[in-house]
C-alpha cells in the first residue's frame, strides 16, 4: 500500500544554515568534488533550484562553507607576553579545522569572501604579529605567508589522503629507499644526509616552517631598527 504524504515525517525547513550543514557533511564523507548543488539538494530531499534562494551558486556555497569552518576556530585574546605561543596555537587550530574538512583549504587559494569569521581571524592574526613589535607592513605580509604555510600543509595532507599515502612513516620509508638508492657520486649531499631529509612528521615540519617565518620577520624587524 502506498504510504500517504501525511504519514511521512515532515522535512526540516530549508535555510542557509541547513544548506551549508548538508554541504559540509558531504564534504567530510565524500570530498570537495562531491559538493554540488544537485548533491546537496538530494541530501536535503529537495530540488537544486530551491537552494538558490539561500546561495547564489556553488562558489557562494563553498564560501559559506569556508566561513562556517573558520567561525568554529577559537581565537586567542592577544597577550603581548605570550604572543608567540598564542600565534603557534592559533595557526595549529586553523590547520586542524581545515584538515578536518578535506578540500576546503584549496578554496582559500582563490578569492575567499571577506566574511565576519574570516575578518575576525585576520584581525586576531594581525594583533598577535603586531604584539611581536614588528611594523604594520611586516605583520600584514607575515600573516599572508603564515596562512600560505597553513594552506600548503593542509593541501599536502589532502593530496596524500586522496592517494592513500596518509601514513607519515610509510612516506618517509619510501623517500628513504629512493634516496639510499641514489648514486653517491652524482648526489653526494642527498646520500650523505638521508636521515635529515626524511626526519620529522608533518606536525614537526609544520612547526618548523612557522618558526622559520616568525624568526625571519622578527630578525628582519630588529635589524632595520638598529
Amino acid at each position: 500500500m502506498t504510504r500517504s504524504t501525511r504519514a511521512r515525517p515532515a522535512k526540516a525547513p530549508l535555510s542557509e544554515e541547513a544548506v551549508v550543514a548538508a554541504a559540509l557533511t558531504i564534504l567530510r564523507s565524500e570530498g570537495l568534488e562531491a559538493v554540488t548543488m544537485r548533491r546537496v539538494a538530494t541530501a536535503l530531499d529537495t530540488g537544486p533550484a530551491s537552494l538558490y534562494v539561500y546561495v547564489s551558486g556553488r562558489d557562494a556555497l563553498l564560501g559559506a562553507m569556508l566561513d562556517r569552518v573558520v567561525a568554529g576556530i577559537e581565537l586567542e585574546p592577544v597577550d603581548p607576553a605570550r604572543w608567540r605561543d598564542q600565534l603557534g596555537t592559533l595557526l595549529q587550530r586553523v590547520r586542524e579545522a581545515l584538515a578536518a574538512h578535506p578540500g576546503i583549504a584549496a578554496t582559500t587559494l582563490a578569492d575567499p569572501p571577506p566574511t565576519e569569521a574570516l575578518l575576525r581571524l585576520t584581525e586576531n592574526l594581525l594583533g598577535l604579529l603586531l604584539a611581536a613589535g614588528v611594523t604594520a607592513q611586516e605583520a600584514a605580509w607575515a600573516g599572508d605567508v603564515l596562512l600560505m604555510v597553513v594552506t600548503a600543509s593542509v593541501i599536502e595532507t589532502d593530496e596524500r589522503r586522496a592517494h592513500g599515502r596518509d601514513d607519515d612513516g610509510a612516506h618517509a620509508a619510501k623517500l628513504r629507499e629512493t634516496f639510499v638508492g641514489l648514486p653517491a657520486d652524482r648526489f653526494p649531499l642527498i646520500a650523505g644526509h638521508v636521515a635529515q631529509l626524511v626526519a620529522g612528521d608533518r606536525d614537526e615540519r609544520f612547526r618548523f616552517a612557522v618558526d622559520v617565518v616568525i624568526d625571519g620577520v622578527v630578525a628582519r624587524s630588529t635589524s632595520w631598527s638598529r
